[in-house]
């Protein structure tokens, strides 16, 4: 049985991200929320590029079933939907905040800190939509396919450092595989 990926978002990185995973052909894709006509056009690429195509548009009832959700913003229903409808799902932040996103999930769905991962690529922030829709993608492959590699990803880490200590999402180096962040190294 093929996986499912959910892609949520209306922008680039949604759409990059939505067909760079639809070319690992692991999984079936369903967009959220993205332009009319997206989905049919990704469906279309798949002859040309050679994977099955099966990208369908869908909205929210359409997350049941979802193993990974990619997530190009958060909005105000994001964690409530994603608590409700897909509790076991993994779920890879690809916006602009990733740690402020990843934090304010981590609240609102009470998923375990392993399967809220922020995309992190390059040295540093503020890298272009291209560039987080690839990480996106390697996250998704990595859960997909179980690889339990070593990359860098935004996590809830604890911070026994600290006094008292505490948590705190940040950039850190995580093996992922099928359940999320399988260790924070």
């Amino acid at each position: 049985m093929r996986s499912k990926v959910t892609v949520i978002g209306d922008s680039r990185t949604a759409a990059v991200a939505a067909l760079l995973i639809a070319q690992l052909d692991l999984a079936d894709v369903v967009l959220l929320g993205a332009r009319a006509g997206l989905a049919d056009d990704l469906d279309a690429c798949g002859d040309l590029l050679g994977y099955e195509p099966r990208v369908t548009a869908g909205d929210w009832p359409d997350l049941g079933g979802s193993d990974v959700v990619v997530l190009a913003g958060v909005g105000q229903r994001t964690g409530k939907e994603l608590a409700d409808r897909c509790a076991h799902a993994v779920v890879v932040v690809a916006s602009g905040d990733q740690a402020g996103d990843v934090a304010a999930l981590l609240e609102a769905t009470h998923f375990p800190r392993a399967r809220i991962l922020g995309v992190a690529v390059g040295s540093g922030d503020g890298h272009g939509p291209l560039l987080q829709a690839a990480g996106a993608a390697r996250l998704v492959d990595h859960v997909l396919r179980d690889r339990r590699r070593v990359v860098e990803a935004y996590v809830l880490c604890r911070t026994a450092d600290d006094d008292p200590p505490g948590d705190e999402v940040r950039r850190a180096e995580v093996r992922v595989g099928a359940r999320g962040a399988e260790e924070i190294l």
